[in-house]
């Protein structure tokens, strides 16, 4: 089994920086993002759809704030697994999958905020895109430290926005206790699928943790 990286990275981070850093993108997917295509499959259990999954990834949270604490180094997965079982090759590969989610990852939010852009300014959907990815590629080549504090601005803004529609939309809540019957599933299979299908997909959101561990070291 190879031992732990003996050259150590530069902290940037604190506790609220990292935890900002992760809540932004629990937020800016989870609500902003896949809020719709989870309602579209749970209809409107789709609070139970985000619960189920945020149960779920509970237990991969509480693994991965286990292992980054043995570990604490960057890397997170493909470190954990070199440590676990010492084979290069694997540990590569689990890297190359993290690179890939990312990417993935990146391609989603991307494509949601386009729509939110639109809204204000009718560019071309392609347009929007190429001017965000280069933004993020060069903040990226900046440093991790402005990458962080700009994650934790727009943080601060997502929890802002969503406080902004608690408010506005207040009133409609007071209709809660006459929805909440049709809210709760009941035990036919499509209901039941529904919830399934959407806590899949909302799984999704709670990449944050991901994140955190992946920077444990800067």
């Amino acid at each position: 089994m190879d031992a732990q990286p003996t050259v150590s990275l530069k902290r940037a981070f604190n506790l609220p920086l990292l935890t900002f850093y992760g809540l932004g993108t629990i937020l800016g997917a989870g609500i902003y993002v896949l809020i719709g295509e989870v309602a579209g499959l749970a209809g409107m259990a789709a609070p139970f759809a985000f619960l189920l999954a945020s149960i779920l990834a509970t237990f991969s949270a509480l693994s991965y704030a286990e292992l980054s604490a043995r570990f604490p180094v960057s890397a997170g997965e493909a470190i954990y697994v070199q440590q676990a079982f010492g084979i290069r090759s694997l540990s590569r590969l689990v890297g190359l999958l993290i690179a890939l989610i990312g990417l993935i990852s990146s391609a989603t939010l991307v494509r949601g905020f386009v729509g939110y852009f639109q809204l204000y300014v009718p560019l071309p959907e392609w347009q929007i895109i190429s001017l965000l990815v280069l933004l993020l590629g060069g903040l990226a080549m900046k440093g991790i430290s402005e990458s962080a504090w700009v994650a934790a601005i727009t943080t601060v803004i997502e929890m802002a926005g969503l406080l902004l529609i608690l408010v506005v939309a207040g009133e409609n809540l007071q209709q809660l206790p006459e929805q909440l019957p049709q809210m709760i599933p009941g035990a036919s299979g499509i209901a039941l699928f529904g919830i399934v299908a959407g806590a899949f997909v909302a799984f999704y959101a709670y990449v944050g943790f991901e994140d955190i561990v992946n920077v444990a070291e800067g």
